[in-house]
This record gives structure tokens, sequence and C-alpha cells, in this order.
């Protein structure tokens, strides 16, 4: 249920008409850990049927969760303060889903190779409420800062959106705090927790000054996002400590 509340008020929605939840993005692992989630809740052994939606040749297949009951309908309906009353109930679960829908890993080159996690939404109370359950559950210290103004355009794997709201970034910035959130929430989105997993291996394992060359060696940016080269691994001829690679994995 917690995974489930996180994800739905980043990237959800319900429809009175026939009691339905639904997620649709554009990640098949959210997309099945979304089901699988629901699955469980509801005592299934078989989770429902994921839909594809496919749109023009440069779009990306949308992946489609739904499911019927009026019952979870009107719980993820009831105000915000109190659905969190329950989702807080599973810290760790609950932020897997918040940031599955919602969270980022921003990798910047400048003199030295820096590293943060975060998550953009335009409700300023709710990410002040995710920013306690952080700090005081699981000893994460972050903060909040204004990101993108209504009117401004987002950029999401290519594409231009306009933003109709002002939206708010809560960010953890401090290495500790990184690691901290990598062992304990993490992403069930496989690019998220790969990128993750990868940032934190080359800061464990190379001199500040060998980072950002390390970091090259594995992603390319192309329109301002860092996309990695999939025929690479990451470098061994530094010292990376095999047991790293492991270390920072989505909990259960």
């Amino acid at each position: 249920m917690s995974y489930v509340i996180g994800a739905n008020i980043g990237d959800g929605c319900t429809i009175t008409d026939n009691w339905i939840v639904k997620l649709e993005v554009a990640d098949l692992d959210f997309a099945e850990a979304f089901n699988d989630n629901l699955a469980a809740l509801f005592s299934r052994t078989d989770p429902n049927k994921i839909l594809v939606h496919r749109f023009k040749v440069d779009r990306l297949p949308m992946y489609v969760v739904r499911y019927s009951c009026k019952q979870l309908v009107r719980l993820l309906r009831l105000p915000l303060r109190r659905v969190l009353e329950i989702a807080f109930a599973y810290p760790c679960e609950f932020l897997r889903g918040f940031f599955d829908a919602e969270g980022h890993v921003d990798v910047g080159i400048g003199r030295y190779l820096f590293l943060s996690v975060g998550a953009e939404n335009s409700d300023r109370s709710l990410l002040r409420r995710v920013k306690q359950l952080l700090e005081e559950a699981l000893e994460i210290n972050c903060t909040i800062h204004s990101k993108r103004k209504a009117g401004s355009v987002k950029i999401i794997r290519g594409k231009a959106f306009v933003m109709r709201r002002t939206s708010y970034s809560l960010i953890i910035a401090g290495i500790e705090d990184v690691k901290r959130f990598a062992r304990t929430v993490n992403f069930s989105i496989h690019r998220k927790a790969q990128k993750l997993r990868d940032v934190l291996s080359i800061i464990t394992s190379f001199a500040p000054k060998d980072r950002q060359a390390a970091w090259k060696r594995l992603y390319n940016k192309q329109s301002g996002e860092w996309i990695r080269k999939d025929s690479t691994s990451l470098p061994s001829s530094k010292g990376i400590k095999p047991e790293l690679l492991g270390l920072y994995r989505p909990g259960r």
C-alpha cells in the first residue's frame, strides 16, 4: 500500500467511473513494480496484464497498469494528510514509489564530479512532508528549492513540455546521505538505480581528479541528459572494489 500511494501521488490517477486506479508510464520496470505491489495488496497470485500504448514512431511506448477497486480509489482520494498517515507507516516503500515517479539522479561536471538525488513536484507542502520523513525516519538530510516557474519548458526524454505550475525540488546532496538513500530507498526503475550505482562506485573508487574521465567513459550527454553507453561496463583498472557494484540495490 505504501509503495502504491507514493507512486500514485507522483504519476498515478484514480477514476471514479468503474473505480479505476491507473498508472501510465514510459518505464516498463516502473509499471511492473506498481503492478506487482497492487497484486500483492489484493493477494493475487498473478498480476494484471500490463497494457502497451504505442504512439508515433519518434515517441516511446507507454505502459499502462489498471486495477478496479472502489475501496482503494476512495482511500487514494482522501485528503493528502490522511493518505500520508497511512503511507508513512512504511517509509522506505512509500519513498521508493514516490521517487520512482518523481525522482531523478543528477550528475554534474565542473571542477569535480557532482552528485545529487532529487524529486520534483509542484506541491511544496508535500515535499516538506517527504523531507520530514527522510530526515526523521531515515536520517537523510535534504533541502527544498524552487525548480521551474510556470510557463517554463522542461525536457523529458528529449521532449519539451511547458510547466503549468511552478515546481520545487527536494535535493539530497551530501554523499553519505545519498549512500544512505541508495541502501534504504533506491529506485525500482533500472536506469535510475544503475545511474546511481555507477556514480557512487566511481566516487568511492576514484580520486577526485579522475572521476570525470571515468564517468565519461560510461555516459554520454544527450539533450541535457546523461545516457549510459550500453556496450561499456565500469572501468576496473583503477581499483574498483567488486563488492561495491552490488551494494546499492533497491530495498525490499
